[in-house]
């Protein structure tokens, strides 16, 4: 097994699994969440789940782009757009982007010549490996804020 088809097994894990190390995958933590509970803000200070939500999107993106030998722009009112009017129909368009971007990433990661994990990517800051993993940290921490603030 090459270090890219790790790298995918870790990300499949932590994304759909059932055995992940860091306890549910992201998609089992948004099962069930309705629209309501996405645009829920406990806190003052805190972002919604839908917000996180379209966070993790953009990111997934951003990493796509790089691992794909591509520089990414970073337009920060992307980073956390402003929701959508609350309803199931744009919470269900949410969730699609969110499975699109995971699509998108997943393929430009199996793409990835496994001899250019040490390489640095276009925008020259990390290597391929760092920007895989560090998509994956992303994901799990974001994971647990939704699994907080579901509850």
């Amino acid at each position: 097994m090459s270090d890219v088809e790790r790298i995918l097994r870790h990300y499949d894990g932590v994304v759909n699994g059932n055995a992940a190390w860091h306890g549910d995958p992201v998609w089992q933590i948004l099962d069930g969440i309705s629209a309501q509970q996405a645009a829920a803000k406990p806190l003052a200070a805190t972002h919604t789940i839908w917000e996180i939500v379209m966070h993790m999107i953009f990111w997934e993106g951003v990493a796509a782009q790089r691992l794909a030998g591509q520089r990414a722009g970073l337009v920060e009112e992307l980073n956390f757009p402003a929701m959508p009017a609350v309803t199931e129909e744009n919470w269900r368009k949410t969730l699609d982007g969110l499975r699109a971007s995971n699509q998108s990433f997943r393929e430009s990661l199996a793409k990835l010549d496994p001899a250019r994990l040490n390489d640095l990517t276009a925008a020259g800051k990390r290597t391929y490996y760092g920007e895989a993993h560090g998509l994956i940290e992303h994901h799990v921490y974001h994971a647990g804020q939704i699994a907080l603030l579901k509850k």
